[in-house]
């Protein structure tokens, strides 16, 4: 494994990567005497302009233009799609739902998540999708089986 080198910033701080160094840079380092902030009318300060959006939309006490997603129940939502997950899995008014149910009992949102129920853990299931390391580990994802391999198998001469 190639070791990571060290950013340092003039002010004695020290980084493993360059986006927290910049970050660092950017918001808090003592020795900047520029600082980039993002200043709401409400006196709010943030270091992220995405933050200043988000605050705007949900919880600004001056805007008056908030975004909502209003359900007939009740519920209010900051994001459209919040509402439409909502309208498919948890509201009291809506008779039909999307559920994935599975033959051992398990009832899911997700077809994703029935799917992997099926893969990792259905006790119906006899055949799971396994991914062994030479180690003796196994995982259920490949991804899961190269992470470890990477970082924490014992034998770590094992070629990816």
């Amino acid at each position: 494994m190639p070791k990571t080198s060290k950013l340092s910033c003039e002010c004695g701080s020290v980084f493993s990567q360059k986006g927290n160094l910049d970050n660092h840079k950017r918001t808090v380092c003592p020795l900047q005497t520029v600082k980039l902030r993002f200043i709401c009318e409400c006196e709010s300060v943030f270091t992220q302009k995405c933050s200043l959006v988000k605050h705007k939309r949900t919880v600004c006490p001056l805007e008056t233009d908030k975004i909502r997603f209003p359900c007939e129940c009740g519920s209010v939502f900051t994001k459209k799609s919040g509402l439409s997950h909502h309208k498919r899995t948890a509201c009291p008014l809506e008779t039909v739902k999307i559920r994935f149910p599975c033959e051992c009992g398990s009832v899911f949102t997700t077809k994703g998540n029935l799917v992997n129920h099926k893969r990792t853990a259905c006790p119906l299931e006899t055949v799971k999708i396994r991914f062994p390391c030479e180690c003796g580990n196994s995982f259920t994802q490949k991804s899961n089986l190269t992470y470890h391999k990477r970082t924490s198998c014992p034998l770590k001469m094992v070629k990816l």
